[in-house]
């Protein structure tokens, strides 16, 4: 049966070794078996540089270029890896898509993105998102001395970790019903609409020109399991991944 896997969130790092295993025995296992790989963002817990690649994002790209002389895969940044780029994803056989894109899958119309850009009601994260994605800005970010770059993530890090203690799962940190309706008046034809970032899988409905829009949140890695969506002609299937076997 063809189907298209979709997966974000997995935090990837040195410091990650189960979810590494449990991504790359994924990899094997889907290997002739989807017609197309899409990675929704935050592949990476973090990411410095295409210079700066860690032990697991060095086996992570041998191991993506591999599957993608079976099936393309597709990367859209998120909010912890959006200064990967071209070298890197050349290297792991990757195609970079924009922030948001729209696809016609079996004949259904999606819309595919990371998804914090339609977590619209926390006012100051959208402040610093349209900030630090200023390309002249991640220009400066990626000449910086590598030494100056690991202080920066670091401290980012930090203040990530202090708005999490802050606001939790609040609704704050979801993505808002206006997200959504601004993202589908942009889209009107979008019928189905898949993002991560949020780390709330499930799948919602919302009213859109009079018809229902189904919003599948992709499942998050972490400890040893993780989670992906398949797209398919019977429809859209949200499936875990099972502990390291």
């Amino acid at each position: 049966m063809h189907q298209t896997v979709f997966i974000a969130d997995l935090h990837l790092s040195d410091d990650t070794p189960n979810l590494n295993r449990l991504f790359l025995q994924a990899l094997k296992d889907w290997r002739g078996k989807v017609d197309a790989l899409y990675i929704l963002g935050d592949l990476f817990e973090v990411w410095l540089g295409d210079d700066m690649p860690d032990h697991a994002a060095v086996q992570v790209a041998e191991a993506l270029r591999d599957f993608s002389a079976h099936a393309p895969v597709y990367f859209i940044c998120g909010n912890r890896d959006f200064l990967l780029g071209a070298h890197y994803a050349a290297a792991a056989g990757m195609t970079l898509l924009p922030e948001v894109r729209t696809l016609n899958l079996y004949g259904r119309h999606c819309l595919i993105s990371h998804g914090d850009e339609m977590c619209t009601d926390d006012a100051a994260y959208q402040r610093f998102r349209r900030i630090i994605r200023l390309p002249w800005l991640k220009k400066i970010l990626l000449a910086l001395p590598q030494k100056w770059r690991r202080k920066i993530a670091a401290d980012m890090r930090a203040a990530s970790k202090r708005r999490k203690r802050e606001i939790g799962l609040s609704p704050i940190s979801d993505v808002s019903e206006h997200g959504v309706q601004t993202a589908l008046k942009q889209y009107p034809q979008t019928e189905i609409l898949i993002h991560g970032h949020t780390h709330r899988p499930a799948v919602h409905s919302h009213t859109f020109g009079g018809r229902t829009v189904s919003r599948y949140v992709l499942p998050d890695w972490h400890g040893k399991e993780g989670g992906y969506l398949s797209v398919s002609e019977r429809g859209c299937t949200l499936h875990g991944l099972p502990a390291e076997k």
